[in-house]
């Protein structure tokens, strides 16, 4: 499977997905995700912070996931419950799934599942253990996320678009 592929389902799943890169800009953003947030075409959150859209209480918490992330061995994967605000003002819960994607790039992955929503007959337990199966053995998907990183030019502009501390 090549990473359009990879990135075409990722893209039309009813879960969140986001990737954002060493300093939490977003770099992928899937329809289900930008479209609760509020906005009509991927395009409007690329390159945005992802601390945009968090309560301003928990952004320590979230550079410290994200750091976290970032820095511990691959095929590892960390779970995180939090808040999210849409571009109206709304809150809403999603718990998320993360890992990275290339320490090279440092760069992550996330799966959210929104709170709100029962996933039919799917617990939790379930998804947790599909996510971790696809990390610890199918690593075509983190190869072909690592391939699509390896992909952007390096002439490619990383605004850092995050809090200037980070």
């Amino acid at each position: 499977m090549k990473a359009e592929e990879i990135f075409e389902i990722l893209n039309f799943t009813n879960a969140y997905v986001i990737v954002l890169d060493f300093a939490m800009t977003i770099r992928f953003v899937n329809i289900s995700l930008y479209t609760k947030l509020g906005f009509k075409t991927h395009k409007e959150l690329i390159n945005r912070c992802w601390l945009d859209f968090i309560p301003l209480e928990s952004h320590d918490k979230i550079k410290t996931v994200h750091s976290t992330m970032l820095s511990t061995i691959k095929n590892d994967y960390h779970e995180f419950c939090n808040d999210i605000i849409d571009v109206s003002g709304n809150v809403f819960k999603v718990k998320w799934i993360n890992t990275a994607i290339n320490h090279t790039t440092n760069w992550t992955f996330s799966f959210g599942i929104p709170m709100s929503v029962t996933v039919g007959d799917v617990t939790e337990d379930e998804i947790r253990h599909q996510f971790k199966t696809i990390i610890d053995s199918d690593r075509i998907m983190i190869k072909n996320l690592k391939e699509y990183v390896k992909s952007i030019p390096k002439s490619f502009n990383l605004i850092r678009t995050c809090d200037p501390e980070f």
